[in-house]
């Protein structure tokens, strides 16, 4: 399929989908039970987050300049502390493991070097 403006989001959601459940399985597999659940856990967080910051930047487009910087730039603080307390708390009251967290967090950043990498093979660098 071919990567353009119109369904970048769509795709990198997929993606990073996929990622998470490749990951998760094969944590599961080759890990432990703590592992998959974080990886799990991880990428359901930043999947959101990322879905998230979608909708902010939407929605600040539709204002104008000097307002759409300050409704951007105060749900951007707004969301990072939300996903900071989210993390946290997973991190000190659950048994998920760290690292499959750590992992599960970056499943949208590995999707969009993935897409990077696809769309400049696929367009002739």
């Amino acid at each position: 399929m071919k990567i353009d403006e119109n369904n970048i989001f769509t795709i990198l959601t997929v993606c990073s989908s996929a990622l998470t459940v490749l990951f998760a399985v094969t944590g599961l597999i080759a890990v432990s039970g703590q592992f998959a659940a974080g990886v799990a856990v991880g990428g359901l967080v930043a999947i959101a987050n990322c879905h998230w910051l979608y909708n902010i930047l939407q929605r600040a487009m539709q204002l104008p300049a000097r307002q759409a910087v300050r409704f951007a730039q105060s749900r951007y603080l707004i969301r990072l502390l939300i996903i900071a307390v989210i993390v946290s708390l997973l991190i000190l009251y659950t048994k998920i493991s760290i690292f499959g967290l750590l992992l599960g967090l970056s499943v949208v950043v590995i999707a969009i070097v993935a897409m990077a990498v696809s769309m400049a093979t696929l367009n002739g660098g």
